[in-house]
């Protein structure tokens, strides 16, 4: 966090501690709500000396004065010229170490739900009183004043952790880790700050002293990480868990089961590292794209003008509801509007298909239909279960349906018709709208995922399953297209670009409307530019 200008004095940790107490400098960093309440806002008021230097006379004069919190803040953002001794003052006169007090009225509410507790950040320094935590806030100050430190390891704002929890600390870094520093683990205290608290065996087992001595050598290896600068962007993701990853090290789980341990034991197996996604999931030579520049219009052109001369998409009878003006020859396409491709095939998958599909997810058994929700500490990422979907679905997997003799031959297909593998594409999603349900405007492109091996999703394939008595049809609202479900039919459109395959194309934002009256059911198969099996047996998607 950049500090405001104070050319009276030079760099000290007093200097540092003001300057990382002033929110609004110049920086323009991004609180994630406005509605937050200021380090020592409703704090005491404290009488105190204050003496400045007359530049005219060069004299001391002094007043006794008040100091309000914003009185303070705006003395030492706006001033010209500050001497240390004055600075000193000020900064007394809002921690008055010796006094031991609560800087918001809430502390004691607060403290009686157990926030000193499960919110340390915050309350130890600004609800010292409440939390009974004046040891630690006076040493703080006088650490500080000694140069002994950099002060406290606090957040400076209460809500702190849960915008950590939302995935904050990565999306609002200059923010988050200036400010939230004990949340998104920027900086180090002497308590086992670092995920759950690791619980020691009984005493009269064999792992007893070797748990014990793996929790020592954690809160070793998690100092040192907290002060390399590289490890910067993972050091607040490498939590302990689970209260018995340093027992479950001593029995050898790290080597024995890598994948879960190396993420959701990091501190304890000291894998920090691996919670890099860069590191723990690189894209290697060989898994090279399976859609490069141009492929894409190639693709659909073959599908939809036949091209190739083999007839091989004539049984579907594939027509265009939009596509591009222009071909890849520089022939006019007969549109007028230059719009993305969306494919309609007809009897796409038979009656016994799309019965057997249907059977397949009621015995999987219909779920609500979730979104891509906030990044987990390995990685990976939640389920996010919200009202712009409401949809259910299950997860058409190798058991259910790709050894399945009737099912598997629609999978195989989708693979044919679109030049890919079986391995490029997600397991089938079915699903089942009932009357009301829908799925607002969204669209199927997942930004993170260009940079793992998965690769992203290029093209989506949606397969009508039954016939809708009124309603639940796919509509792209930016381009006026409606297409109406039809047993046996499928839609197919791309998410991406065609001269840059990775790029998500944003003109194929779609949604599900409403059904009114029946039962939709459908499934999507969404292909991805890279192997998307095998980045999902290695937890990489």
């Amino acid at each position: 966090m950049k500090a405001p200008h104070l050319p009276y004095f030079g760099a000290s940790a007093l200097t540092i501690l003001v300057a990382s107490l002033i929110f609004q400098s110049n920086n323009n960093q991004q609180s994630p709500s406005s509605s937050s309440t200021p380090l020592f806002a409703n704090a005491n008021p404290q009488e105190e000396v204050l003496c400045t230097i007359n530049p005219d006379t060069n004299t001391e004069e002094c007043e006794a004065v008040y100091f309000e919190p914003e009185v303070y803040e705006s003395a030492i953002a706006n001033a010209d010229e500050v001497d240390e001794e004055m600075l000193d003052k000020l900064w007394r006169a809002q921690l008055a170490p010796n006094e031991c007090r609560d800087n918001h009225p809430d502390c004691p509410s607060y403290a009686t739900k157990g926030e000193c507790i499960t919110n340390p950040g915050f309350m130890t320094y600004e609800c010292a009183k409440s939390c009974n935590t004046c040891a630690e806030f006076e040493q703080a100050y006088y650490d500080l004043r000694e140069g002994n430190g950099d002060g406290p390891c606090t957040d400076r704002y209460r809500e702190c952790k849960n915008w950590a929890a939302m995935g904050e600390c990565a999306v609002n870094p200059s923010f988050m880790l200036d400010q939230c520093e004990r949340s998104c683990f920027q900086c180090y205290v002497d308590t086992n700050q670092f995920g759950m608290h690791q619980q020691l065996p009984h005493e009269e087992d064999k792992l007893y002293s070797q748990t014990q001595e793996i929790i020592e050598a954690t809160t070793t290896y998690m100092k040192k990480m907290w002060s390399d600068p590289q490890y910067k962007r993972v050091n607040y993701k490498c939590r302990n868990m689970h209260e018995d990853c340093a027992y479950w090290v001593a029995t050898g789980e790290c080597e024995a089961n890598p994948t879960y341990m190396q993420t959701n034991c990091a501190p304890s197996c000291q894998t920090c590292e691996s919670l890099d996604i860069r590191l723990r999931c690189p894209i290697l030579p060989e898994n090279e794209l399976v859609l490069k520049p141009g492929g894409l219009n190639e693709l659909m052109e073959r599908i939809v003008d036949n091209s190739d001369g083999k007839g091989e998409y004539l049984k579907y009878n594939p027509k265009a509801a939009s596509r591009p003006k222009m071909k890849k020859d520089g022939a006019e396409s007969g549109v007028d509007v230059d719009g993305p491709w969306i494919v309609v095939f007809e009897n796409f998958v038979s009656d016994e298909q799309a019965t057997a599909l249907i059977a397949a997810g009621a015995k999987k058994g219909y779920e609500r239909s979730a979104d891509v929700g906030i990044e987990n500490p390995d990685g990976s990422h939640e389920d996010d279960v919200n009202d712009d979907r409401t949809s259910h679905n299950a997860w058409c997997d190798d058991e259910l349906c790709n050894n399945d003799p009737v099912i598997a031959p629609v999978i195989e297909r989708i693979a044919s018709v679109t030049k890919t593998s079986v391995n490029n594409s997600e397991f089938l999603q079915l699903l089942q709208y009932e009357p009301g349900q829908y799925y607002k405007q969204h669209h199927d492109y997942i930004e993170y995922q260009e940079d793992m091996p998965c690769g992203v999703r290029m093209l989506t394939l949606f397969l009508y399953l039954n016939d809708v008595e009124e309603g639940g049809g796919t509509h792209f609202p930016l381009l006026d297209i409606t297409i109406q479900p039809k047993k046996g039919n499928a839609v197919i459109w791309p998410s991406v670009l065609d001269d840059k395959p990775e790029t998500k194309d944003p003109r194929t934002d779609h949604e599900a409307l409403p059904v009114i009256n029946g039962i939709k059911y459908g499934a999507n198969a969404w292909l991805h530019t890279r192997d998307y099996k095998a980045a999902e047996e290695n937890g990489c998607t």
